[in-house]
């Protein structure tokens, strides 16, 4: 039927090249497993049971890689590879099971024989989830499928694992064909394989089937792009994988960044600490990132590091902020890195490792030669839902050292990921951050990490948190616009923070008519816009520069590195209000002066609260400012304090019940995109008609509230990026951007 049996697509059928076939495709992904495995096996072990042995894992990895396409051998594949118009009416993935266990049974039986029932399992788990699309639920045409075990070629196939697994000659085999109707042939012998393989897989067990699923995913991107790029994949790998870091390489970047200022006595503690997890509880401004480095420059000696951040935004800034000019590989990694890239000032230019990777299309490769990444939480804790970018960075995660900052900002459902990841990846050291760690999520970190060992808790320096730093009021509109002209008539600093974008918009454009040197900085702008106004607010800012009213979102509780001279926010949960005053008299350890905050109650809760909830939420602000807001001098370590009392009064926990993770808990199962790893928001990312031709999406779009309107869900889609029609959205560089009069029946949150 056809002269070769293809694993890739090839301009000529009748003359494909080696890597094209699936016994060539087959001999690439064996070269890649096994130079993967030689970096992370020893990892991986770390984490299972004493039952689980090297041997387990090795011939694991190699049997799923050796079986894993072993499905394309169909005329359904075979005549799409071909036609690029045929749709086939089963996946390949899912084909591979059941002539595996249909046809081969007998002939592997010796093989299974040797291991523990969960280990077929595990090969056969990973064979049907290596694109994370089994089960296949999609609805298909086609009656009936060709199995080409006659082919001459499938015989080389069987012969690659007769020799690697030194098996009896293979059996001869011939075409076959399989029924595809719902109550036959494939669907009836996928019930049957289920069943037999539902066993009572242990944690350990679980944990082996996911690993080993993601290192053959790892393995068969390797084996298909590398040989498309015309890199050979042995020595490719072993070249990039083993990039690592050392000691001297991190200390000279905290050394670059402090100048070689003498270390604080907590950032030597941090440095020193032996614990395999660590959480640091210190104020904003305190110097936690330098001391995460120098934790890393220990910890990561000989491994890999990723710097987690909550936002894209603190990300970036991160990045910026300490790798300019390393003495290694490192790399910013989130939805927007590239456009940070090209339009931030202050970011250093991609790496040699990230440009070959760009100019080869290997970009799902870019953890793998570049030893540190700094990233949101997202892209770690992705993984334990299946999603692709964290599964193909699975050689890096696993031998790398993990950075978590502000994980007091981290949803609820966020946060719970945390904890699973420090329950799975017990063997690996983690350093946790935060200003305001509520009560509720330290005593969840303390029961998720007994399998890691003592949860040690290291605090900011004494001498900054205790010292008088505020003077906090509540205050009406009036009296603030009051403050706001005393301190801009002494050429001085206001940060002004607003919990929507409405009033934030309305505030600054009430500071814009009184002649007031305004500067609005929100989410609602166009990607591009935004980092130049978060650039001029942050510049505006520094020592020197002229007075400036910023007015803000929630933006500036993370993301801005300032200090002002007075600020002025609404009511908002005391871990974010806490996190706002860091950006007021912050440089100083011990400043001469105390600086105003002003406390505005907002006329709803939005958008933290709902409101039948109201009455509660304001009330836990209200018992902290009780305490705060009296007067007196406060330093970081009152407001921490009050906080504390506060918490002990209420019974409402910050922690959701244990969330499904599809990555470990389902071994039958690798789907993706199931359970998302956030919360459901309240924007849609919208590009303007009129923007359209101006640039790529990813610059020019902007978060907007979800119009009630349901007309928009007719509007078409870039990518996906939802295109508003021209004269929907009012939009300009310097306020942002508005649905027009009319156009949209929908509240500004």
């Amino acid at each position: 039927m056809y002269s070769h049996l293809l694993a890739k697509k090839t301009d000529n059928p009748k003359e494909p090249s080696f890597e094209q076939t699936i016994q060539g495709h087959t001999h690439l992904v064996l070269e890649a497993i096994e130079v993967i495995n030689s970096v992370i096996c020893n990892d991986v072990l770390k984490l299972m049971s004493e039952d689980i042995t090297l041997e387990h894992w090795e011939k694991a990895t190699l049997c799923s890689a050796w079986l894993h396409d072993m499905g394309k051998a169909n005329d359904h594949f075979q005549k799409m590879l071909r036609r690029p118009d045929f749709r086939q009416g089963i996946r390949h993935d899912t084909f591979g099971l059941v002539v595996i266990t249909d046809l081969l049974e007998g002939w592997l039986e010796d093989f299974w024989k040797n291991y523990p029932p969960w280990f077929k399992a595990a090969v056969l788990f990973a064979v049907g989830g290596h694109h994370l699309k089994f089960p296949d639920r999609k609805e298909r045409r086609h009656t009936e499928v060709i199995f080409l075990g006659g082919h001459p070629y499938f015989f080389e196939f069987l012969q690659i694992g007769q020799k690697k697994f030194d098996l009896a000659s293979p059996p001869e085999m011939f075409n076959r064909t399989y029924s595809l109707l719902s109550l036959d042939g494939i669907k009836r012998s996928l019930s049957r394989l289920q069943h037999l393989l539902d066993l009572e897989f242990s944690p350990s067990q679980k944990l082996f089937i996911a690993a080993l699923k993601s290192t053959l995913m790892a393995a068969d991107v390797a084996g298909s792009a590398l040989p498309a790029s015309g890199r050979d994949v042995k020595s490719w790998l072993k070249k990039r994988l083993q990039s690592v870091l050392n000691t001297n390489e991190l200390e000279t970047v905290v050394q670059k960044k402090t100048r070689g200022q003498v270390l604080h006595p907590f950032q030597q503690q941090v440095k020193d600490a032996n614990e395999q997890t660590l959480l640091l509880e210190a104020g904003c401004g305190s110097g936690k990132t330098a001391a995460a480095y120098l934790w890393a420059a220990t910890k990561a000696q000989g491994k890999r590091l990723f710097f987690c951040y909550p936002t894209t935004t603190t990300a970036s800034e991160g990045f910026s902020g300490y790798f300019q000019d390393p003495d290694f590989e490192a790399i910013l990694i989130h939805s927007r890195a590239a456009v940070d890239y090209r339009l931030l000032e202050n970011m250093p230019s991609p790496s040699k490792a990230e440009l070959e990777l760009h100019s080869l299309k290997l970009e799902a490769l870019d953890t793998w030669p570049i030893p540190a990444v700094v990233c949101t939480a997202h892209t770690v804790l992705g993984i334990l839902q299946n999603e692709r970018r964290g599964i193909f960075a699975w050689p890096s995660l696993i031998r790398s050292v993990f950075v978590f900052d502000e994980i007091h900002s981290f949803s609820p459902k966020l946060f719970q990921h945390l904890l699973r990841f420090l329950e799975i990846f017990h063997s690996i050291p983690v350093l946790l951050m935060s200003a305001t760690i509520p009560r509720e999520r330290k005593e969840a970190l303390e029961q998720s990490c007994r399998k890691r060992g003592e949860l040690k808790v290291i605090t900011g320096p004494e001498v900054r948190e205790k010292a008088d730093r505020y003077i906090l009021k509540r205050a009406g509109e009036n009296d603030a616009w009051d403050s706001v002209l005393e301190v801009l008539k002494n050429k001085e600093k206001v940060l002004w923070v607003c919990n929507t974008v409405a009033r934030c918009m309305n505030v600054s454009k009430k500071g814009w008519e009184l002649g007031l040197p305004v500067q609005p900085f929100h989410s609602r702008y166009r990607y591009a816009d935004r980092l130049i106004r978060q650039q001029t607010v942050i510049n505006g800012f520094m020592p020197n520069k002229p007075s400036m009213l910023a007015v803000t979102t929630q933006v500036a509780e993370m993301s801005l590195d300032l200090s002002a001279d007075l600020l002025i926010t609404e009511y908002a949960p005391v871990p974010a209000l806490i996190q706002r005053l860091g950006r007021l008299n912050r440089y100083q350890d011990e400043p001469p002066e105390v600086r105003l905050a002003l406390f505005i109650k907002p006329e709803d809760a939005l958008p933290y609260e709902k409101k039948e909830n109201e009455v509660e939420y304001w009330g836990k602000i209200e018992e902290w400012l009780s305490r705060v807001a009296n007067g007196t001098p406060q330093s970081q370590k009152n407001l921490l304090i009050a906080f504390w009392e506060v918490e002990k009064m209420v019974s409402q926990s910050l922690i959701e019940e244990d969330i499904f993770c599809d990555w470990i808990d389902d071994p039958w199962s690798s789907l993706t995109g199931r359970h998302a790893l956030m919360e459901a928001g309240y924007t849609v990312e919208i590009v303007r008609e009129e923007d359209i031709e101006k640039g790529h999406p990813s610059e020019l779009v902007i978060p907007m509230p979800f119009p009630k309107d349901r007309s928009w869900v007719r509007w078409q889609h870039r990518g996906h990026y939802l295109i508003a029609p021209e004269g929907t959205i009012n939009y300009d560089p310097f306020w942002g951007g508005e649905y027009a009069q009319g156009k949209s029946n929908y509240s500004i949150i």
